[in-house]
């Protein structure tokens, strides 16, 4: 991973400040994923309870929609709910946006990263090959002269 020197950073690639003050985008982000559970037969009321479960305590519907509430800024989603959530829902609803405000980052699957290390690999093989015949080239040429 690249490490940034926070004292000289380029000018247009920094973080702005504030960027992760983003509650009305947690809540908004949230009520999303929400309406695309309810589509898979999914209520705020079994989000609530699931989150209750993977939490080993009680967590009500009303607390939830106090987490998805734009109009209120003083329940915002902790990152232990966060997790329970995004687990309720079996998707990583909470953790991309998070990656995203992270600078553009994705969450991938293991699978996922397992191609992308194959695709690597084979770039790999690709330029090695690439580099062998041009080694073998010199020599032919370099054998003919002699």
């Amino acid at each position: 991973m690249k490490r940034v020197d926070p004292f000289t950073q380029d000018l247009f690639t920094q973080p702005r400040a504030g960027s992760l003050a983003c509650g009305i985008e947690i809540a908004a982000t949230m009520v999303e994923a929400i309406d695309r559970a309810r589509e898979r037969g999914i209520t705020r009321e079994m989000i609530a309870a699931s989150m209750g479960y993977h939490l080993g305590e009680t967590m009500s519907e009303n607390m939830l929609n106090a987490y998805t509430a734009q109009s209120r800024d003083k329940h915002e989603i902790n990152l232990r709910r966060a997790m329970a959530f995004d687990a309720a829902l079996q998707e990583d609803v909470l953790l991309n946006l998070y990656a995203q405000k992270r600078g553009g980052r994705r969450v991938i699957t293991d699978e996922e990263a397992a191609y992308i290390e194959l695709g690597r690999i084979h770039q790999e093989e690709k330029d090695l090959a690439e580099r062998k015949r041009a080694l073998q080239l010199m020599l032919k040429v370099k054998g003919q002269r002699t």
